[in-house]
């Protein structure tokens, strides 16, 4: 049989530390007041005994002296410190003998001797502090102290001045209970005061709780209320984000499938209705050779499709391995430019080349460089109406160590408020969408991809035409000298 663990809420656990660490703390400072209040209470009543003890002992040590005691003024003083201190008194002479006592006193211990210790250190001229009840004399446990009786350094008796310990317990206990009173009340506000702060503090966990198993579901419209500044706030927060990051990537993957699909279809449903047609005998054999090559066209649409989606799978998952290596530049856009040669002539386009110098050699990588240029140039090509230009330059700028190179156009261009999404995977701009028919929207993604791997930036500006001018960095293999050369 599998023992089920029962689980504990972190609420329950966190009210639970508080409560016990609390406690803890609540027993020990009140041990702690109880002891210190304790010797402070022993300690002041010692002081107040011994004062009253050198008092009368003052007066007894005058009488030794003139030699004539006044028995009656001694015993007058002894009453008035016993009713004002709730004390007893005694006297004992230098036989340890009770010679006097007060009236709370039994008085058939006058006469008889005490055999005790500390009879016999004040006897000896010491002032004595102890607790216990002096051979008997007393029923009780009293707080007793011993002070000598001297007269020109000699000691003729002592003086004990007794209080009931009991008394003084009792004392020390309405202390402690107004000391449990306020234990109690302060605990009580304590629990309030936990049992708020922990559910401010696991209320959020809760809702991150419930709304990741949402999220987990598939709903990541789900958010959590931030209420607080502090680490939980911060926690939520980032909740937050990591659920528009997971519903950004949904719409994204959402987006990929529907325009992969349609990216498919398109040419997929026109190969086979021409493949179908010359079946079926509607098109004629000596047009074959017509519909082949547009079949070829719309294979080579497929194949540029799935580089793209590859290249851009690699690039986000950061797996994209750059050959550094030295070449020139123009040299590369040169064979770029060569491969669209026959789509400029289609829609008589013209295309100028503008160089800094004759030859100016980059670090990069020469492959995935070169698929920056034909993405550019093949978005500029799609944006471009017949009999427009499109300017490929390249230039150095002095205060900088970078080559730049820029793609501009003379189409419509790139409205401001769609900059800054214009390098996203699978946007389209509004204005863009009657005109780009076979395009994927992953185009200008992988070329950011492929230049931020560069650590490099690429930017969407204003051409001077007024269409859209594309313009990326790279890092130079050595200093140029301007020159210009236009084509």
């Amino acid at each position: 049989m599998v023992k089920v663990k029962k689980r504990r809420s972190l609420f329950f656990k966190q009210t639970l530390a508080y409560l016990g660490t609390f406690l803890i703390a609540l027993v020990i400072m009140s041990a702690s007041v109880y002891y210190f209040c304790s010797n402070y209470y022993f300690d002041q009543k010692s002081i107040e005994l011994t004062d009253q003890a050198r008092s009368i002992a003052k007066q007894y040590s005058k009488y030794v002296s003139s030699g004539v005691i006044d028995m009656n003024s001694l015993k007058n003083k002894m009453e008035v410190i016993e009713d004002f201190m709730g004390t007893s008194i005694f006297v004992i002479d230098i036989k340890g003998s009770v010679s006097v006592v007060s009236s709370s006193i039994n008085s058939e211990w006058i006469g008889k001797s005490i055999t005790d210790e500390t009879i016999n250190s004040v006897l000896n001229g010491k002032i004595v502090t102890v607790q216990g009840r002096l051979g008997g004399m007393f029923s009780e446990n009293m707080m007793t102290v011993g002070y000598p009786i001297k007269s020109n350094g000699n000691v003729y008796g002592g003086i004990f001045v007794c209080s009931p310990v009991p008394e003084i317990q009792e004392t020390l206990m309405n202390v402690i209970e107004i000391m449990i009173f306020s234990v109690v009340v302060g605990f009580g506000i304590a629990i309030a005061m936990i049992y708020i702060l922990s559910r401010r503090i696991t209320r959020p966990l809760l809702q991150m709780n419930k709304a990741a198993r949402i999220i987990a579901d598939g709903n990541f419209d789900r958010r959590i209320d931030v209420t607080t500044n502090d680490e939980i706030g911060e926690l939520g927060e980032s909740f937050n984000y990591m659920a528009e990051c997971l519903d950004k990537r949904d719409q994204d993957r959402r987006l990929f499938v529907a325009s992969i699909a349609h990216d498919l279809r398109s040419p997929l449903t026109s190969i086979q209705g021409f493949l179908h047609a010359m079946k079926d005998g509607i098109i004629q054999p000596e047009d074959y050779n017509y519909y082949i090559d547009i079949i070829l066209e719309e294979t080579e649409r497929l194949s540029v499709l799935a580089t793209n989606i590859v290249d851009m799978g690699k690039t986000q998952e950061n797996v994209l391995e750059l050959k550094i290596e030295t070449f020139d530049i123009n040299e590369l856009i040169r064979d770029v430019l060569d491969v669209f040669e026959h789509r400029f002539r289609e829609k008589n386009l013209k295309c100028r080349l503008i160089i800094a110098d004759e030859r100016i050699y980059v670090s990069a990588d020469k492959r995935e460089i070169h698929r920056v240029l034909h993405n550019l140039v093949d978005n500029a090509v799609k944006f471009t109406d017949e009999n427009g230009i499109i300017e490929v330059e390249t230039s150095l700028p002095k205060n900088e160590n970078k080559v730049y190179v820029s793609v501009s156009d003379s189409g419509k261009g790139v409205p401001d408020s769609e900059k800054r999404h214009i390098f996203e995977a699978f946007y389209k701009s509004d204005s863009s969408r009657g005109l780009d028919k076979t395009g994927s929207g992953i185009g200008l993604s992988v070329v950011k991809e492929i230049i931020n791997a560069h650590g490099e930036i690429v930017v969407c500006k204003d051409s001077k035409s007024g269409g859209a001018k594309f313009e990326f960095s790279l890092k130079p293999a050595e200093e140029q000298e301007e020159k210009n050369e236009v084509y």
